[in-house]
This record gives structure tokens, C-alpha cells and sequence, in this order.
């Protein structure tokens, strides 16, 4: 016994100090989780992705064109942020996100304005960047866009998506996906087109 502790007497006391360390970590942060639920404080992004997530059936078909915006796709961005702040305040259920949405998305209007002019390419790279900000908000509120690039034509899927042109969609027939759908769940809210 004597010579196993001169032996590992080294070893013994670094692994003891680096438990009681771990320990106090694990201590500080439980303590601090608890606090925080304990507040109930949700932070702005929280009060945004719930607000949305409770009034969802109010923004159907509106997904698609913020990501359009996001990616530079779609040179209609005053308009599509018009439209969304538009449904924010009309929107039946509030926790607090509408005056989020509008303090940071409602004046997109002025974005890009200089003293004397407009600046065009500032604007843009403004709506890019915001629209970006407001796809992450639905991310995290569980709204997802699709990634299929086919789709397989079965009893579903003129649920998930139009058929671009004349005709319907057939059983086993394969489509080309224009634009995905968007789910919140098992609820298509924004519905894709296919060829």
C-alpha cells in the first residue's frame, strides 16, 4: 500500500484537482440554467419564433419569397417585407412580436437611404442580409424547406406542391421540383411547384 502511493502520489492529486474543478463547472452552470428558467425571460429571437409559430397560418405562401430575397433572387423586396409586416399586425395572437417585427424589420422602407439619394446596392445587400435574419427565424421555429430536387407523384403530393402548367399529378410519375414546400410540422404552409 505504501509503495502504490509513492508510486502514483503524482498522478493522484492532478486527478483530484481536475474533478473538483469539473464539478464546480458543472455547479456554475446548473445554477445559471436554473436562474434563467426561473426568470422566465425569453430573449427577442424566442418571443419572434413563437410569435410566429403561434400565428403561422397567417403567413401561408410567404416562406418562399424571403428565401428568394435571401439568396438574391427576387428583386420584389420592399415589397415582400411590406406584405410580412403587414400580417405581423394583423396578425390575432401577440406575445410580445410585434413590436420586435416592426423595431426590426419594419423599416425596411429606409433601408439603403443616404442623405440626398437613394443608394441602390446598399439597399440590397440590406434586404439580403435582413431577409437571411428572418430565414434563420423560421429554422428555428421548425419551418422547414424542402430539399427535393424530385418528386415521386403519389396521393400526398398535391398537398405539397402545384403542378406548374395543364394536367395533374400522376401516381409514380417522376416531377422536377421548381420551387420546395415549406413545413411547420406535419402542415404544409407554403406550397412548392413541380413539372
Amino acid at each position: 500500500m505504501v509503495l502504490f502511493f509513492i508510486l502514483f502520489q503524482n498522478i493522484i492529486i492532478p486527478i483530484l484537482i481536475g474533478v473538483a474543478i469539473g464539478i464546480a463547472a458543472a455547479t456554475v452552470f446548473f445554477i445559471v440554467r436554473a436562474k434563467r428558467k426561473a426568470s422566465g425571460k425569453l430573449s427577442k429571437k424566442q418571443v419572434l419564433v413563437q410569435g410566429i409559430q403561434a400565428n403561422i397560418d397567417d403567413f401561408r405562401e410567404m416562406f418562399e419569397p424571403v428565401y428568394s430575397v435571401s439568396v438574391g433572387k427576387n428583386k420584389k423586396q420592399e415589397e415582400c417585407f411590406a406584405a410580412w409586416n403587414e400580417r405581423v399586425q394583423e396578425s390575432a395572437e401577440d406575445n410580445g412580436y410585434k413590436a420586435l417585427f416592426a423595431e426590426r424589420f419594419g423599416g425596411y422602407a429606409a433601408w439603403g437611404q443616404g442623405k440626398k439619394k437613394l443608394k441602390v446596392k446598399k439597399q440590397n445587400k440590406l434586404y439580403k442580409k435582413n431577409a437571411k435574419k428572418l430565414v434563420k427565424l423560421f429554422f428555428k421555429a421548425d419551418i422547414l424547406r424542402g430539399s427535393d430536387i424530385y418528386e415521386t407523384g403519389c396521393e400526398t403530393t398535391a398537398e405539397r406542391y402545384d403542378l406548374a402548367g395543364d394536367g395533374s399529378i400522376e401516381t409514380d410519375k417522376s416531377y422536377e421540383v421548381l420551387a420546395p414546400c415549406w413545413t411547420y410540422g406535419d402542415k404544409v404552409v407554403d406550397k412548392g411547384v413541380i413539372r
